[in-house]
């Protein structure tokens, strides 16, 4: 180990449960176990590495603590979540809280301890090398988020430069700006972590009336309260595009999802500086990408084409995409993500039409 690190480490006694990691647990009895193994494989190299000189091993409470939350599964996802339990005493707990991904993070967030509090979807896992990361975020004593680059699929998604980024003071502005410009890839919660006084000092938590991106609404409220925010590409989270989430499957009822969810952004973001407010309308046209992409324009989508079409229009005539999709400027959004947006402003509804059809296409082959 390096040097100077080592003498850091050997200087600074931590006590108290340093990590809290949260699994929502919902039908998944093939994968949990993956999940809780990659994070006590983790925790070994953050544990025996010359932390323990540092009396992390002679506190009374453990390094860190893994929370099962089971949440209405209908397989064995409890069964072998207490059996995982039995077979590490003391560091895994199995909990129960109402069905819905909201309900079990926030009964997580009710038990948790550790500084640092990490989201982990039962079907994703912990990657080889995120013990290190997991151990250097020990010394970000001052840093209230931090986020990883992290592994979709097969493929590294790259958050920032290899040199990694630091945002304080006014700079913190720019990222929060940049992150609700891109929720796809900034406002998921896992891939971070999130400092446990923080959110209790926001009495933060999940709303459970929401059924889609209730993360990003999370993630957007934490970011005013922080005060200094780190990014490095490091992954130590892979997220898992195999399983049939429900997210990503059609079922006829996303439009209300997404509807109730950017309603509540949009109103959080009432309250926020201008710059911020104006990332609003970026973030209201990702989401309309990710309704045409996972739900108008699904393979799986019964419409025919031309019924696609008329429902796209349709959905961006309405509150609360169109004051996004009205805010439009292609001097300001560029890329092509927006270009769907930039077809539509010209009354291009086909060729918008194609773009969406071609995307979701694209995701099947990739999470197929």
């Amino acid at each position: 180990m390096n040097t100077i690190l080592l003498n850091r480490i050997e200087k600074k006694h931590f006590s108290g449960t340093q990590f809290s990691v949260i699994i929502p647990a919902h039908n998944a009895e093939k994968t949990l176990q993956r999940a809780v193994e990659s994070v006590l494989t983790a925790m070994e190299t953050v544990a025996s590495d010359a932390v323990i000189a540092s009396g992390l091993q002679e506190d009374s409470c453990p390094l860190f603590e893994i929370l099962i939350i089971e949440n209405g599964s209908e397989d064995a996802t409890e069964f072998l979540a207490r059996r995982l339990e039995a077979e590490n005493d003391g560091f895994v707990r199995t909990l129960k809280s109402d069905r819905g991904v909201s309900n079990a993070r926030n009964r997580g967030l009710e038990e948790a301890c550790g500084k640092w509090v990490l989201f982990l979807d039962a079907d994703d896992y912990l990657i080889e090398g995120a013990g290190d990361v997991l151990r250097d975020a020990l010394y970000f004593t001052g840093t209230d988020l931090i986020i990883c680059s992290y592994e979709a699929g097969g493929q590294k998604v790259h958050l920032c430069p290899s040199e990694g980024e630091r945002f304080s003071g006014k700079q913190l502005q720019d990222i929060i700006v940049r992150m609700i410009e891109n929720p796809t890839r900034y406002t998921s919660v896992w891939t971070k972590l999130f400092r446990r006084d923080c959110i209790e000092r926001q009495k933060l938590r999940f709303d459970p009336a929401l059924r889609l991106s209730e993360d990003s609404l999370f993630v957007i409220r934490y970011l005013s309260g922080c005060r200094r925010i780190r990014l490095l590409d490091r992954p130590f989270y892979h997220y898992s595009t195999d399983g049939g989430s429900a997210v990503r499957t059609w079922d006829g009822t996303k439009e209300e999802g997404y509807k109730k969810s950017l309603f509540a952004v949009q109103d959080y973001l009432k309250i926020q500086p201008s710059q911020v407010r104006q990332a609003g309308a970026a973030y209201g046209m990702m989401q309309f990408n990710l309704l045409m992409v996972r739900e108008v324009f699904s393979l799986s989508s019964p419409l025919s084409a031309l019924e696609k079409i008329r429902t796209m229009k349709r959905i961006a005539g309405e509150e609360p995409f169109s004051s996004a999709i009205e805010a439009y400027d292609r001097k300001r959004h560029t890329g092509a993500r927006y270009l769907p947006f930039r077809l539509l402003s010209r009354k291009m509804a086909f060729a918008a039409a194609g773009i969406y059809t071609a995307r979701a296409v694209q995701n099947a082959r990739r999470e197929g």
